[in-house]
């Protein structure tokens, strides 16, 4: 041979070698048999210290040692966080993937700190927590803003490294809000970011814990109220400075002529008020469960317990008429509380432009009705103590008390609390991404052992063995993504499809079903495959968009509804409908990714080794297969798309009085309906065969990936709910990629139609 020829022979020996190697290595079955129980290990057991097993939901807490602080109580108290009661877990977990992109917070060693005993610092113990790296900041120009260099100082930080840096940050973040969102770079995104992401920390730290005002407050000094102010070296614990301020209050109840401009007592009450007002600012979730007897099941921070809500922005108190304020006041406090009560209730709902009425309202029901200290304080007083004097039996002890009083007085609203706590631990959707990765490997093991023939030119049993492997594997990751989604159906109480990163969810979850099923009847491995692709790939998308701060401000997925989707009705019907056709679309598509890597490999590798000439004898019918795979699932498409998008129009006739108005949302989900239809008339009249019906498919991703993503960034419509700039980028790259993948599918066409030298010559 000439060089170049003996060269090409060599690697395809080497090429040889290595495959019947890997085939000899990979045929025996106990290798399989590893391989399928690494996968259920994945999916069914611990994965790292800070997650649970499935066998937990089916067992009921273990008792805390009396050794060891009972940080799993702890994390199971309920509190209100975003409309939603939620335990203390969910608001470590959330507030962390805000703060840091991750559940976990490192310490000065950069060793991982759970997320619960994070929370638990900064609640409890703010100088400890200050050192721990609790903030992400990789951006080059906002790491030059606090003297830092990622290649030398990393891209973790803690509060205490953050601080002599705070006004040039809060400077910049100011700078930045004045840009229109359009308009901003990234450095202002991320300055922005971060600015919120301290602001949360601080109002973390002190929502347990007003903020003393500073000592040097010249206003402090005035009234002598310095005394007051909870003192560590006297007081017991914070409640005593409640309790003298319910003092205060008492005395103008006793004698209401106190209330007056001038007046000692009551100056020193207006400050306080004011003081505890400004605490509700500062308070990110709302610790105390509803008062015995409240009809409305109201949660109350630390400061709305002991002073009330103001009724409306603290900057109209200065709109208001002193004199008229202290006398309607003083006549307010003079009345009986269910008069009182009465009075308040028209006045909030008669004067809602009058701030003099309305804050002399707020100030009455501090005076005159919030007459005790709320008994859960004092327990969570007891509780930040023994945490900071590290007392395990009171720790413990405070622990049981405040959830024995949250279930005596929320009731049923404390019923899903100990199964999301268990469901956080157990992170489905985390092991499912895991998992599909373990089965894409099992379904290629299966394609490269398909070069082995047995002697009467059967599939080998191995490629049989494998196969099977990878179904059941997806049938084992199918349940726990399925109970991934029901576990949040459960405790939002709504359908699987509410915003985009559940919309994610849901289309991976309905491909991997349909491939689940194509796989049962056509056992090639390829269902298996692009099931797993697609299932791993939709929950990665998912995890960013859990992270896309536009679209996640608090870090918790399972949020309010928005108004405009808040129909269980509607999700149940439209949205989960045309996300069904999203799923199947894109399934269509990677099928037709699946047709182009197979024919592309037969036609690269030809009849050269053992591998190419199996793909060249079996393309046929493996390409015909697929293509009825891909007009199956396009005619799922269809349907599901069409039937969406109606009922889609019939809710925007019920919400905005319009079935169709062209809208960008609208106009996406048309062109998937429309370029389905396309395929299935283009496979009906014979215009296109299997590489060119594979490539519409294909191109079907870029339709559906535009509907679901694109519209949303163009920021415009009544679908803005689920505005976001950051996926520019990665659509980008995605639509690119599909070009690039339709173009290779072409490629042996074009060079079959390029002349060869010998050709040229004659």
């Amino acid at each position: 041979f000439p060089p170049q020829k003996q060269s090409k022979t060599e690697s395809f020996m080497k090429l040889d070698f290595f495959l019947r190697r890997f085939f000899w290595f990979f045929s025996s079955k106990p290798i399989g048999y590893a391989l399928l129980g690494a996968g259920v290990v994945m999916v069914f057991f611990p994965i790292g210290g800070n997650r649970s097993s499935v066998f937990d939901f089916f067992s009921s807490p273990s008792q805390q040692s009396a050794e060891v602080l009972d940080m799993d109580g702890f994390s199971r108290i309920p509190v209100l966080r975003g409309g939603r009661v939620k335990p203390l877990d969910s608001v470590a977990r959330n507030a962390l993937l805000v703060l840091r992109n991750k559940r976990t917070a490192l310490d000065q060693n950069d060793q991982k700190v759970p997320a619960i005993e994070w929370l638990a610092k900064v609640l409890f113990d703010h100088s400890a927590a200050d050192r721990l790296k609790s903030f992400l900041v990789d951006h080059d120009q906002l790491l030059g803003l606090i003297d830092r260099k990622l290649a030398v100082d990393g891209k973790f930080y803690s509060y205490s490294e953050l601080e002599p840096y705070l006004s040039q940050i809060d400077s910049s973040a100011r700078e930045a809000g004045e840009v229109e969102q359009e308009l901003r770079d990234s450095f202002d995104q991320n300055v922005i970011e971060l600015y919120r992401s301290l602001l949360l920390y601080r109002k973390l730290k002190f929502t347990l814990s007003p903020e003393k005002p500073p000592v040097e407050s010249k206003m402090l000094a005035d009234l002598g109220a310095d005394e007051l102010f909870y003192n560590p070296l006297t007081d017991s614990d914070q409640t005593e400075e409640y309790a003298r301020f319910r003092s205060l209050t008492s005395e103008l109840v006793e004698d209401p002529s106190l209330i007056a401009m001038g007046s000692d007592a009551f100056s020193k009450v207006v400050y306080f008020v004011d003081h505890y007002s400004r605490a509700n600012l500062w308070s990110e979730f709302y610790p105390i469960p509803p008062e015995s007897g409240d009809s409305d099941k109201k949660w109350r921070s630390v400061g709305e317990s002991l002073v009330g809500k103001e009724p409306i922005d603290s900057s109209e108190k200065r709109n208001l008429d002193p004199a008229r304020f202290s006398s309607l006041l003083r006549e307010l406090v003079g009345l009986e509380q269910t008069s009182l009560q009465d009075r308040l209730n028209d006045i909030l709902e008669t004067k809602k432009m009058d701030p003099t009425s309305l804050f002399a309202a707020q100030y009455a029901e501090a005076i005159k009705l919030r007459r005790e200290v709320d008994p859960i304080l004092k327990k969570y007083e007891n509780l930040r103590l023994a945490y900071a004097s590290g007392d395990i039996p009171n720790f413990n002890q405070s622990v049981t008390a405040i959830r024995s009083e949250s279930n005596a007085r929320a009731g049923d609203s404390l019923a899903k609390i100990g199964f999301e706590k268990t469901y956080n631990s157990f992170e489905p959707f985390y092991r499912s991404s895991v998992a599909y990765v373990a089965i894409f490997f099992l379904a290629s093991i299966s394609w490269l052992l398909n070069a082995q023939t047995t002697s009467d030119g059967q599939t080998a049993g191995s490629v049989v063995f494998y196969r099977n492997c990878a179904y059941y594997l997806t049938l084992i990751v199918l349940l726990v993504h399925t109970f991934g989604l029901l576990g949040r159906m459960y405790i939002e109480g709504r359908p699987p499809v509410t915003n985009l990163y559940s919309s994610a969810l849901f289309i991976g979850w309905g491909s991997v079903l349909l491939c689940l099923f194509t796989e049962k009847y056509v056992r090639l491995g390829i269902a298996s495959a692009m099931g797993s692709m697609i299932g791993c790939g939709s929950l990665i998308i998912a995890h960013n968009l859990s992270l896309d701060s536009s679209l996640n401000p608090t870090g918790d997925t399972m949020e309010m509804m928005r108004a405009v989707l808040d129909s269980n009705f509607w999700l149940a019907t439209h949205v989960v409908t045309v996300t069904i056709g999203y799923s199947t679309t894109f399934l269509a598509g990677f099928l037709g990714i699946a047709y182009v890597i197979i024919h592309l490999l037969g036609r690269s590798w030809g009849a050269s080794n053992l591998l190419g000439a199996k793909l060249v004898s079996s393309e046929k019918q493996t390409s015909k297969t697929i293509g009825s795979m891909i007009f199956g699932v396009t005619c799922f498409s269809l349907f599901f798309s069409l039937v969406g998008t109606v009922l889609g129009g019939i809710w925007a006739d019920q919400s905005w009085g319009r079935f169709w108005g062209w809208d960008a949302k609208e106009n996406g989900a048309l062109l998937i309906v429309i370029w389905n239809a396309i395929i299935l008339h283009a496979r009906w009249a014979g215009t296109a065969r299997i590489r060119g019906i594979s490539c519409m498919a294909i191109f079907g991703n870029v339709v559906t990936a535009w509907s679901w993503f694109g519209t949303n960034m163009l920021g415009v419509g009544l679908h803005t709910y689920g505005f976001m700039d950051k996926a520019f980028i990665p659509l980008m790259f995605f639509v690119g990629s599909q070009l690039l993948i339709i173009g290779l599918a072409y490629l042996p066409v074009l060079l079959a139609s390029v002349p060869t030298r010998s050709t040229r010559t004659l």
